[in-house]
């Protein structure tokens, strides 16, 4: 008797997925973004895949390996995420199948049937089960955290703030990130917004200067340093944040108007006309814009 596998509760991780059934990282997560497999939400707040889901991974790769339509695929892999390992019978039973035109998965004596889709196949999911069973088996998903790069869990930090999930969810994964990688420039300016937006500009202040430590060419990092001098109301340093930004890259449209705003404060109208000139030609629709065009036209006047 086989051992049950992944609870409810536990998830696999994208790359321990990737690496039990030799699919690419970028392809998961092209199907977790078009919703053909879907990474789950764990209650902690991290995004992961259940045992489940490591078979619908494996059953849509060689389902479109065979080329089958998305759209079948896309059913198959309904149908296995909506079944359950049981202590019994984590795997062996499962069949993927047609019968009579018809798509169905068999577990033990139990048929789910999705609907009919342009699938022709006989894949017995049970013939990939004792190198998948015995690799799933060797794997720890209490270890997942361990293996997160500080790219994924600067990944995880965003997604935590997309999902609007509480903001110490999203730092600590931020946090998580400069544990693995000290200088990583991004996980230093998304900690930095975070800490800004909840008005903890000292600490946000601290993270942009690390940032631009260790990449001293990254214009985002002088651009949200800029703005806390802004909100600080020192005005020669956030002027001079603003240009080396837009020195880093002349396109940068929000630096452009930010510093505008700054020369209006101070009086300096010329130095802002040409500000929303440059960003009007860079960004003309919306409502910075057209805040750009009444200064503009009021300086003018």
């Amino acid at each position: 008797m086989s051992p049950p596998l992944g609870g409810p509760d536990i998830l696999y991780s994208l790359r321990q997925v990737a690496r039990l059934t030799h699919i690419r990282p970028e392809q998961l997560r092209r199907w977790d973004k078009n919703g053909l497999l879907p990474a789950r939400l764990h209650a902690e707040g991290h995004r992961g895949y259940s045992f489940p889901d490591v078979i619908a991974a494996r059953a849509a790769s060689g389902l479109l390996e065979q080329g089958h339509t998305t759209r079948a695929v896309r059913e198959a892999v309904q149908a296995v995420r909506a079944w359950r390992p049981d202590a019994s019978h984590p795997l062996a039973a499962l069949r993927i199948y047609t019968d009579a035109g018809r798509l169905v998965v068999r577990l033990d004596d139990t048929l789910v049937e999705p609907r009919s889709g342009q699938l022709v196949l006989d894949l017995p999911v049970e013939n990939l089960t004792r190198e998948l069973l015995g690799q799933l088996l060797a794997v720890d998903p209490k270890k997942a955290e361990a293996e997160v790069t500080a790219e994924e869990w600067v990944q995880r930090g965003l997604d935590a703030e997309a999902e609007g999930l509480d903001p110490v969810v999203a730092e600590r994964r931020y946090r998580k990130a400069l544990e693995r990688d000290p200088g990583h420039p991004g996980a230093r300016v998304n900690l930095g917004n975070l800490l800004y937006t909840q008005g903890r500009l000292e600490e946000a202040k601290a993270e942009y200067r690390a940032a631009i430590d260790a990449a001293p060419e990254y214009a985002d990092a002088w651009y949200n340093l800029a703005n806390v001098f802004d909100d600080e109301e020192t005005a020669d340093a956030a002027a001079s944040a603003y240009e080396e930004a837009l020195r880093l890259d002349p396109d940068f449209a929000d630096a452009h108007f930010n510093l505008g705003l700054l020369w209006e404060k101070q009086g300096q109208r010329s130095r802002a006309r040409a500000c929303w000139s440059r960003f009007l030609s860079l960004a003309p629709e919306g409502a910075s814009a057209a805040i750009a065009r009444r200064f503009l036209l009021e300086s003018e006047g």
